[in-house]
């Protein structure tokens, strides 16, 4: 009986899926996905999913992050496809990446580029505004803001004598807005660690750095979250 019960189980969910495959606007569960990557499913339901995948961002995001994955992306897919997953995946590489381009004056800081937003008073300003109203100098320090996926970061440029600066970042959670703790900020310059620190406290400080390129990487213990790129001019 129990044999019986769960052919009948079985089929009964393998009707629902295919029944629920039909519509466009239904995503692909676990199992689907998995047989879609693998290339178990039928032509037909192959096509149906590609179709789906065109028109719905969620589900193009779970192929960016299997194309991520695999040595090799899933093959036959369309051309539309494959250009869409290309885009989400250099606008996923774009958000992980917050650059700053600044000229070191000795009394003034001058920002050349970034990708972040400016702190202007009380309130951070988006880079093209800030472009927009011909603000670029800055006395003494300058905070640029960076959200990511989970998570908000502010670097903070001090002005120092002799040509050097005082770089001080601060990690929070995009939401709370409290520090997040026990997370590494590493320094590199060309492709050498300079300094890393765990956010033990409310910042990370790295002190009288000279003018040059510069990485800043933001990591947990499993991946790389946020990196900076840093590039100071005199």
């Amino acid at each position: 009986m129990p044999n019986q019960l769960e052919k009948i189980i079985k089929v009964a969910y393998k009707k629902w899926k295919s029944e629920h495959l039909k519509a466009d606007s239904v995503h692909p569960d676990e199992e689907t996905w998995a047989c879609f990557l693998e290339g178990r499913l039928t032509q037909e339901e192959n096509e149906r999913i590609k179709t789906h995948l065109i028109s719905c961002d969620s589900c193009a995001e779970v192929l960016v992050t299997q194309v991520r994955l695999k040595p090799q992306p899933v093959k036959g897919l369309p051309e539309e496809l494959l250009e869409r997953v290309k885009n989400l995946v250099g606008a996923e590489d774009k958000l992980s990446v917050v650059e700053i381009v600044i000229m070191l004056k000795e009394k003034a800081l001058e920002i050349l580029s970034t990708t972040g937003d400016v702190l202007v008073g009380q309130e951070f300003v988006p880079a093209p505004v800030l472009r927009s109203r011909q603000l670029k100098e800055f006395k003494d320090e300058v905070t640029i803001l960076k959200d990511f996926k989970d998570i908000r970061v502010e670097v903070k440029i001090e002005n120092k004598q002799a040509q050097a600066f005082d770089l001080i970042v601060f990690v929070k959670d995009k939401q709370t807005q409290r520090i997040i703790k026990d997370l590494r900020v590493t320094l590199l310059k060309d492709d050498l660690e300079l300094e890393s620190y765990l956010t033990t406290s409310d910042k990370v400080i790295f002190e009288h750095t000279l003018a040059g390129k510069y990485i800043v990487e933001i990591s947990n213990i499993e991946n790389k979250i946020a990196s900076i790129l840093l590039d100071i001019r005199k």
